[in-house]
């Protein structure tokens, strides 16, 4: 199978063709979608990545597909900017166009290496998160435990911005074994029945500088969705809209909106790193005897 390797702010994906994969039902096609994300994804055993994408065409649009490394699907705000410049390189669409994802029809703009996207609106409402509580989860203690030797309360919000988001802002990053123990536990949080990322912020000059925990796998370096939480998110709190820089790990997206709850474009870069053929990966385990 023909694979791409592609990223954008240090997140990186296998990209495939959707019809590359083929199955007797849609719930086969999902079936093999969710196996390859496993097994392209992992590192040193196979591709690496941070998520499986799988582009294709419907009606005159780009459809996309997301399935993170432990195989469940998700919206994705870098997969999109990736899956856009790369079939936009391939020739599939002119400079302006759509890509559906998931349910969002995501209009997309290539001008000069930008790429513009509208990922629609923000949502804090609890079915949308989703959360299992009342109420919006919006400036309070999201979090508060005993970790090891310390107590910890921090105030936060929950809001989807297509993918579920908890965003904690804070005057400086925890150190490394706080950052892991806190964000799962929040990940796993019984109030978010399908798991959350979380996203940890620090104001920086006149941008945005965060940490990111996404849900199903673990620390990376960019997240698309998660920029435009943390920058939705001190809109609302600011009580005006306008265009943040976000810096991430591996870089910088710029996030726009009117107000917190009107459409929001990303802006940002994408690359091609090299392509190949991917004929599967060995069972991390084998019972076969050694040749010797």
């Amino acid at each position: 199978m023909k694979f791409w390797k592609v990223q954008s702010i240090g997140n990186h994906f296998p990209l495939i063709h959707l019809d590359s994969v083929t199955g007797a039902t849609a719930e086969d096609v999902t079936a093999a979608l969710t196996q390859l994300s496993i097994d392209m994804c992992r590192h040193h055993f196979g591709i690496g990545g941070d998520g499986l994408l799988a582009v294709g065409m419907e009606e005159g649009d780009v459809r996309l597909r997301m399935f993170n490394p432990d195989g469940t699907e998700d919206f994705c705000g870098n997969g999109i900017r990736c899956a856009a410049m790369q079939v936009h390189k391939e020739g599939w669409v002119q400079n302006t166009f759509n890509v559906r994802h998931l349910d969002r029809v995501v209009p997309c703009t290539i001008e000069g290496g930008l790429i513009k996207t509208m990922i629609g609106t923000a949502s804090y409402d609890p079915k949308d998160v989703p959360t299992n509580i009342q109420g919006e989860l919006y400036n309070e203690t999201i979090f508060a435990a005993r970790i090891d030797d310390w107590s910890v309360v921090l105030q936060g919000s929950a809001l989807s911005t297509g993918s579920t988001h908890v965003v904690l802002p804070t005057g400086s990053f925890p150190d490394d074994d706080g950052f892991v123990k806190i964000s799962q536990k929040l990940e796993h949080d019984p109030r978010f029945p399908q798991r959350t990322s979380v996203i940890w912020v620090v104001r920086d000059d006149k941008a945005l500088k965060i940490r990111i925990w996404e849900r199903g796998v673990g620390e990376t370096k960019g997240c698309g969705t998660g920029s435009s939480a943390a920058a939705v998110d001190w809109m609302r709190r600011r009580g005006e809209g306008g265009r943040i820089e976000v810096k991430n790990p591996g870089g910088s997206v710029w996030v726009s909106a009117d107000t917190w709850h009107h459409p929001i474009t990303i802006e940002g870069t994408a690359e091609c790193l090299f392509e190949g053929e991917f004929g599967g990966t060995q069972p991390l385990a084998s019972s076969a005897k050694p040749q010797v």
